[in-house]
């Protein structure tokens, strides 16, 4: 266990003394300095309960994700149209060569370099552009376009779903109770606390998940200061979906 807030850790120490009546295990929390350099690490769960988890970016406009969604595949495209252009006026390609063999086959132009290297990310293949086995670095190029292109297509959508699903505002639609309550039901002392949706539409199938965190002591006189017990939460009405 330890305390961010005033840098200092406390360490648990056990002694076990042997009395008449039978061993018995005695804690003492003794101050622990931090190593130097060593960072706090902030909590997932505050004490009031919320997650410590902050969405950024999600919260932006629709028309600033549009303009970021076309600037990241065209600035891309126009980067490895770049690319191929350098590569075919290095090899010689643009002095319209009859005999000699190019890099990219029909690749004449900046404009033909910026075509085919649309082609190559969106795996297109008109057929009619192509690389060939001439420049070793063209091949190169096409294979790490290739993977490139699979990772900007990986974030830039998941973005977009993150935008669609709207997590930041969904979790202001769900409340719990500020206290719980134990009370008898059915001759059985029971904690509940109420889960509300905020929302008109209502939650179909939805799932609670509910951890007991207490500290305890083992058997074997060993403390756990953070002892996880899955709890079963059951709905007040035995018919509901919950």
């Amino acid at each position: 266990m330890h305390n961010c807030g005033h840098g200092a850790l406390l360490k648990i120490s056990l002694r076990e003394r042997k009395l008449p009546a039978g061993p018995q295990v005695s804690f003492s929390l003794v101050p622990y300095p931090f190593p130097p350099g060593s960072k706090c690490r902030s909590r997932f769960v505050k004490k009031d309960g919320h997650c410590n988890v902050q969405f950024i970016n999600v919260g932006e406009k629709g028309q600033w994700m549009l303009v970021i969604f076309c600037l990241t595949f065209i600035l891309s495209w126009l980067f490895f149209g770049c690319v191929f252009w350098l590569i075919a006026l290095l090899h010689g390609d643009l002095e319209n060569q009859e005999n000699s063999k190019p890099c990219v086959s029909q690749v004449s132009s900046f404009t033909a370099a910026f075509l085919f290297s649309i082609e190559t990310q969106t795996t297109i293949g008109y057929g009619f552009r192509c690389v060939t086995d001439e420049c070793p670095i063209a091949v190169f190029m096409v294979v790490f376009q290739s993977i490139v292109g699979c990772i900007i297509d990986a974030f830039i959508i998941g973005a977009v779903m993150a935008k669609m699903a709207k997590p930041k505002k969904r979790n202001e639609t769900l409340v719990f109770s500020h206290n719980a309550v134990v009370a008898m039901r059915d001759g059985k002392l029971c904690l509940m606390w109420r889960v509300g949706n905020l929302r008109k539409s209502h939650l179909v199938e939805a799932h609670v998940r509910a951890q007991l965190l207490k500290s305890r002591i083992t058997s074997e006189g060993e403390y756990i200061p953070l002892d996880q017990i899955d709890i079963n939460p059951r709905p007040l009405r035995r018919e509901s979906e919950i």
